[in-house]
């Protein structure tokens, strides 16, 4: 199993864990610590050089204007057109720095998941469908970068205005400033109950955004068989349901913030209330001037801009912890099958592959597929492993391409316990070919090569001369385009290039999982000459329903119910009479 929660999405009350989110977004902010440094250079010359002009308005009101200095008043607009344009400029450099900033970070998140997703066993994908990946690749990281980008500096911003605001206007006047206190608990308590109440909101909403991307992916995957059983009406009904539910949980958020907005806005007129009334009534003592009470109303606008932000600034906050949150929870997962400390490099199979006693099944409570299964495949031999659909013949494979562990006996090649042998190098010794194949967007020679420019052409056009293919690929050229996932080409076809590809990668020891079993019957005859042909010349085990591909094998192994039953040579199998000769006659007549 994985360490930590798979995204089910499954659990409404799960709250944002904001520690494993905040240590997310510190370590990617503090990774460019750099950029995001001169972006709040920017932004604090910007913040300040805004600040001047209320002290610049009281400057004109009580001092420029009641002197009749029409020089200082020249100069005090002057003054202000100036710092009014470097505002704008040093606005405009902190706009830009972050902008490349986030992207970067953006990109390198990317990156990062991609290469972790990349890294886990097959288990994660099962747990995890494809599409709720995709959500969190593409649109969780598109929220982080709203955070970034915008949210974190203004925030930066906000703070640094509003401080210093609020020390001007206590600077000129401690006791009107007084005035403004009640206020700063009140929205400390509303800020503190708005992200409370909506933690869980945004952690649905973040759940229903990955769901329909992921709903739909399955959906067109699967567009055939919708439309050959026309199913297309439930189809759409499945994704009104669930635009739905997820239109429900969004717009529950959006009134939260709303409500909260609009308790903000209440609070500036009492505010300024007070500015008028305590401060109107020292003027009228003769204890204030109007450049007084006029520069604190307009550093009033400068305490609640930023307030007025909180709401949305929580609103970003909360979506972009919720998203980090997710991605963290994915980041956090580890792979249940990795490389020893030391482990050993396979670089061939000189001797042998060997399963002794092994007992596999895939979770503690369910039944086993294997049982005590054991064979000795030496290097150059080739095995053929039949049996029943559901018998445990692809997870024999599965074991050895060590895509899931087993729990009891060994596995080992040329006396190496297969745990200790680096799974990068088990898996490029080991070639597998499919019966479903997938087949990457580009060109047949393309997939040929397993999109590694480095294989040089004529390894191809060998592969293909060695298999006798030469007539399928004239009708279907190397530069032919293949679409996704080779739409445009029959399973049989797939099938096909997925077997040269194997011839191609050239690796020593070959898996053939059904791989002829969609050929028209002229292609299988020219593909199992080939197979023959590999055989002598590569270690091969061969998965076959048809026995007319596994014949030639050194050993052929019966698997039946998770054991083996039977295993020995063609001749030998058909003389014992046993589960192979009746495999054998159903296929080819009780004659023979």
């Amino acid at each position: 199993m994985h360490h930590g929660d798979h995204d089910d999405g499954q659990d409404p009350k799960e709250q944002i864990n904001y520690k494993a989110a905040f240590g997310l977004l510190s370590r990617l902010v503090l990774e460019r610590k750099g950029p995001f440094a001169v972006a709040a250079l920017y932004m604090t010359a910007a913040t300040l050089l805004s600040l001047l002009i209320p002290v610049i308005t009281k400057y004109i009101i009580d001092t420029a204007l009641p002197a009749m200095n029409a020089r200082g008043l020249l100069a005090a607009v002057g003054g202000y057109l100036g710092v009014t344009l470097l505002y704008l400029y040093f606005n405009y450099l902190q706009v830009a720095q972050l902008a490349r900033a986030g992207q970067d970070t953006i990109v390198h998140l990317k990156r990062r998941l991609l290469r972790h997703m990349l890294s886990q066993d097959l288990e994660f994908y099962s747990a995890t469908p494809v599409g709720r990946l995709t959500a969190r690749v593409q649109s969780d990281t598109s929220t982080l970068y709203a955070l970034f980008t915008n949210t974190v500096i203004t925030i930066l911003n906000d703070v640094l205005m509003f401080c210093v605001a609020f020390g001007v206007m206590f600077h000129f006047n401690r006791r009107l400033s007084m005035v403004l206190l009640p206020v700063f608990p009140v929205l400390v308590l509303m800020g503190w109950g708005y992200a409370r109440i909506t933690s869980p909101m945004f952690v649905k909403v973040r759940k229903l955004a990955a769901e329909v991307p992921g709903f739909l992916t399955e959906q067109l995957n699967g567009i055939g068989v919708l439309q050959a059983f026309s199913r297309e009406a439930d189809a759409s009904a499945k994704m009104e349901d669930l635009n739905k539910r997820k239109f429900s949980a969004e717009i529950r958020v959006e009134l939260y913030g709303v409500l909260f907005f609009t308790s903000i806005v209440a609070l500036q007129p009492i505010a300024t209330a007070g500015i008028f009334g305590y401060g109107g009534t020292q003027v009228l003592a003769g204890k204030m001037t109007v450049g007084v009470v006029v520069m604190f109303l307009l550093y009033l606008g400068y305490l609640f801009e930023p307030i007025f932000r909180l709401s949305d600034h929580l609103s970003v906050i909360q979506r972009s912890f919720s998203a980090g949150h997710r991605i963290a929870k994915i980041l956090a997962m580890k792979p249940r099958l990795t490389d020893p400390e030391k482990p050993h490099y396979l670089t061939s199979v000189r001797e042998a592959i060997e399963f002794r006693n092994v007992w596999m099944r895939y979770k503690e409570d369910s039944a086993w597929v294997l049982k005590d299964v054991s064979f000795r495949l030496p290097r150059g031999q080739s095995l053929a492993i039949l049996g029943e659909t559901g018998g445990g013949k692809t997870t024999v494979t599965s074991l050895l391409f060590r895509f899931y562990d087993f729990q009891k006996g060994h596995i080992e090649i040329d006396g190496t316990d297969l745990r200790k042998v680096s799974l990068g190098s088990l898996r490029q010794a080991i070639g597998l070919v499919q019966q479903d194949i997938y087949l990457f967007p580009g060109t047949v020679m393309d997939n040929l090569k397993l999109m590694d420019a480095s294989i040089p052409d004529s390894r191809v056009h060998d592969a293909i001369r060695t298999m006798g293919l030469d007539g399928f690929f004239k009708k279907h050229p190397l530069d032919k385009k293949v679409q996704e996932k080779g739409a445009n080409l029959s399973i049989g076809e797939k099938q096909v290039i997925s077997l040269a590809r194997a011839m191609v990668l050239d690796q020593e020891v070959l898996v053939l999982d059904e791989a002829t079993s969609n050929m028209d019957p002229h292609t299988e005859r020219a593909i199992t000459g080939a197979i023959k042909s590999l055989i002598k010349h590569k270690t091969v085990i061969v998965i076959a329903h048809r026995l007319s591909t596994v014949r030639s094998a050194d050993r052929i192994m019966m698997i039946s119910g998770g054991e083996v039953k039977e295993l020995g040579t063609h001749d030998e199998l058909l003389a014992r009479d046993g589960l192979y000769a009746k495999y054998y006659r159903l296929q080819f007549g009780e004659a023979a």
